[in-house]
């Protein structure tokens, strides 16, 4: 080779070094370094082999038009071919006459009707991966590819190695700002579920606090007025995390809010044929885990079911206790299930806390759990209700301290106030009546 033709060569490996930093697709990236290829070796034709890692088996890519013309594009299996034999050696082959070498896979070349003779096959490493093989056949103005073709090719495929490398983690980027965008549209679209955070009735006002592990989660909570005197809230808990739950979530609270007019006196009766609905959508397994609040004002009542999840704790004015009652099956495991509901009484100054295990399974850097009985214990009395959620969270936090989340948390709270007395009080004058009178004034 003369020298001007020396200095050409290298000429194109450095224009080809700057064309490589500008194709922005993998599709105008192989189109150039094939045809750039084919310039820097002087041959007939070039391919660039790249893993298929479903099959194991390369699939070659050239601009050939008879390549092109093809419905499926060309594949030699794992191991085959001269190709086969770089990827896995991860070693140069420079062969004189491909039709000699018993490694040489004559498939592809009967396919296109192109006969390969001299061939130089390089791989295209990474460290010790193989990312894909690259290959120069029939060189057009001299028998074979020497030495200083050989070397001239490896120094090219370094360039396309860092060429494929950057165009990969442009993409991985791409496909993460995609991701991280559709993330925060599903959190939108899931936090358009739930309630807001405070809600105030003219018997009770209602505070919730959401925390997920991830963007979004498989936590949710719902607030249904029943007309003027009834309330019915729940918190629930979706099995899974991320977007499955979060797509569960918003399934069962589309049903819920659909069903919630069917609401009649008896709670146990409509979470029984929620259920039955619930575990005939549900698929894969996937069950929720649910607390339900039915709330009377007119009656001073609350009924309370509990499907797999905590019974909400109690503040009676004075001090916190778990309500005892019995825990049933999560919601969509059995059809056949029947749920009961206890009901209790509804006094002014109650509060009812629902949450899910999110709170008390939570793990400190030590391995500890937060659990019921310390949850239970840190909740603080006298404090209006947003304070105790705040002050709730906060112990919560303090615990955890650094250590990862791994749960969806969240908290809902009844906080009773009671139907508000009449604006007038008409009566007889006269000392059976003035018991009536009292209660009047302190209401």
């Amino acid at each position: 080779m003369s020298p001007a033709d020396e200095v050409g060569r290298y000429k194109v490996l450095l224009d080809t070094a700057r064309c490589f930093g500008r194709a922005m697709n993998l599709n105008s990236l192989i189109d150039e370094i094939l045809r750039r290829s084919q310039e820097v070796m002087r041959a007939e034709a070039c391919t660039l082999l790249l893993p298929d890692p479903p099959t194991g088996e390369l699939i070659i890519h050239a601009i050939d038009a008879r390549v092109a013309a093809l419905s499926e594009p060309l594949r030699v299996p794992r191991g085959k071919g001269l190709a086969g034999a770089v990827f896995e050696s991860k070693q140069t082959l420079n062969i004189r006459d491909a039709q000699k070498d018993p490694r040489h896979y004559p498939e592809v070349s009967k396919r296109v009707g192109f006969v390969t003779h001299a061939i130089i096959s390089i791989p295209l490493l990474e460290g010790d991966e193989c990312r894909g093989v690259l290959q120069a056949l029939n060189p057009r103005d001299r028998e074979y590819f020497d030495a200083q073709d050989e070397e001239i090719f490896e120094g090219f495929g370094g360039l396309i190695v860092n060429a494929l490398l950057r165009l990969e983690a442009q993409r991985l980027e791409i496909e993460r700002e995609r991701s991280c965008q559709e993330l925060l549209l599903a959190r939108e679209i899931q936090d358009s579920f739930l309630p807001l955070g405070a809600q105030k009735f003219p018997f009770c006002h209602v505070y919730s606090n959401y925390l997920p592990a991830h963007v979004v989660g498989g936590d949710f909570y719902f607030v249904h007025p029943l007309g003027e005197t009834r309330l019915l809230l729940g918190l629930g808990d979706v099995t899974g995390k991320g977007i499955p739950a979060a797509l569960t979530m918003a399934r069962a609270t589309a049903m819920i809010t659909g069903m919630v007019e069917q609401l009649g006196g008896e709670l146990g009766e409509w979470v029984t044929v929620l259920n039955r609905r619930l575990s005939q959508d549900l698929k894969a397994g996937r069950f929720l885990g649910l607390t339900f609040l039915l709330a009377d004002a007119a009656s001073s009542t609350l009924q309370i079911c509990a499907a797999g999840q905590f019974p909400p704790f109690h503040f009676d004015g004075e001090r916190w206790t778990n309500f005892a009652m019995q825990t049933q099956l999560p919601l969509g495991i059995s059809a056949a299930q029947n749920y009961r509901a206890e009901q209790t009484s509804l006094k002014p100054g109650n509060l009812w806390l629902s949450f899910s295990d999110g709170i008390t399974e939570a793990r400190n850097s030590n391995g500890e759990e937060f659990t019921l009985e310390r949850f239970l214990s840190e909740l603080p009395a006298g404090k209006s209700g947003p304070n105790i959620l705040a002050d709730a969270v906060e112990g919560w936090r303090n615990f955890v301290g650094a250590a990862p989340q791994h749960d969806d948390a969240s908290l809902l709270l009844l906080d009773w106030r009671g139907l508000p007395p009449a604006s007038d009080l008409t009566t007889s004058c006269c000392p059976e009546n003035l018991r009536m009178g009292r209660e009047f004034v302190e209401q």
